[in-house]
């Protein structure tokens, strides 16, 4: 997408196609699921924040609730319940220690023993490209 004030009207002209075209199509694949939405995705790290994949291990009853209750942190990124004993793993993108605060709050409700926490050492791929 380009950065330009008008960035339909750039990108329908880059692909030859009438700018309502375009917009009246985009809207009927995010009607139908297939796009969910058309956004800028920030370079995290150049903006001085981190990220971790964090899993918890939680009862089967608890999966659902702990789940509503974690998505509620502006920090998660991605929420996934899972097979295994750690069933429910998160993405979080943080700054300043924030992640240090939230997992001491939640150790208080499901203790230390049942947090794996794995920070990013180093990204391979983010992008994904589906040919349709």
């Amino acid at each position: 997408m380009p950065l330009v004030s008008q960035p339909f009207k750039a990108l329908s002209r880059r692909m030859g196609l009438d700018e309502r075209c375009l917009l009246k199509r985009a809207g009927e694949l995010k009607e139908m699921g297939i796009v969910r939405n058309i956004a800028a995705h920030l370079n995290h790290r150049k903006l001085d924040y981190k990220s971790t994949l964090i899993a918890f291990r939680l009862s089967e009853g608890r999966i659902e609730g702990f789940a509503k209750r974690i998505i509620r942190y502006p920090e998660v990124t991605h929420c996934y319940e899972r097979q295994g004993d750690y069933n429910l793993w998160t993405v979080f993108i943080y700054k300043n220690g924030r992640l240090k605060k939230i997992l001491k709050d939640i150790a208080k409700d499901i203790g230390d023993e049942n947090i794996l926490e794995l920070p990013t050492k180093r990204q391979f791929k983010l992008k994904t490209r589906i040919k349709v």
